[in-house]
């Protein structure tokens, strides 16, 4: 117990402090001072450097990542505007196609009935020329019966009854036809 008489030297040796704890516990106390400085320079101070630069490193990283992002959405945007206009484009040369496909159809079409009235042309021409040559040949042919029959008369000495009747049998021989043409 704490009697009144005593001092504090003989409290501390109650309790078991004697000077050599004190001693002891302050050079650990000073010892734990040191090694928390020294930890905290040598090892807490470069962790903590490290953990910085590793933050600083990922939020540069989700920075990068973000405007590499934005860049993305932006290319994006371009090929899908440069895909409407070649599409467009597409559309354009597709129709223009189509235009110059039909025009030249049209182009052959029409050639071909121009060929096509050109030949009936030439053959109607050529229907034409052999008629006319035909009845040239039919006329020729009348004259040579016409001398033939002229020659017959004049060697019968016929008289103008004969003749009559001979020049309506040649005419019906002949066809009253060919005389009209």
């Amino acid at each position: 117990m704490f009697l009144a008489g005593t001092g504090i030297v003989d409290y501390f040796r109650m309790i078991g402090f004697d000077r050599q704890l004190i001693f002891d516990a302050l050079i650990t106390g000073i010892n734990v001072m040191i090694l928390f400085f020294a930890l905290s320079y040598f090892l807490f101070n470069p962790v903590q450097k490290a953990l910085k630069g590793r933050s600083d490193k990922i939020k540069s990283e989700i920075e990068n990542a973000k405007k590499q992002e934005s860049e993305a959405i932006a290319l994006k945007e371009e090929y899908e505007k440069k895909l409407a206009e070649t599409r467009t484009e597409v559309d354009t040369i597709l129709e223009e196609a189509r235009r110059n496909a039909k025009k030249t159809s049209e182009n052959i079409v029409a050639e071909a009935k121009a060929e096509a009235q050109n030949i009936i042309n030439r053959g109607n021409r050529e229907v034409e020329q052999e008629k006319a040559k035909a009845v040239d040949d039919l006329k020729n042919q009348v004259i040579n019966i016409s001398t033939l029959l002229a020659t017959k008369i004049v060697k019968e000495n016929v008289n103008a009854k004969s003749e009559d009747k001979l020049f309506e049998e040649t005419l019906s021989e002949i066809g009253a036809d060919a005389w009209q043409g």
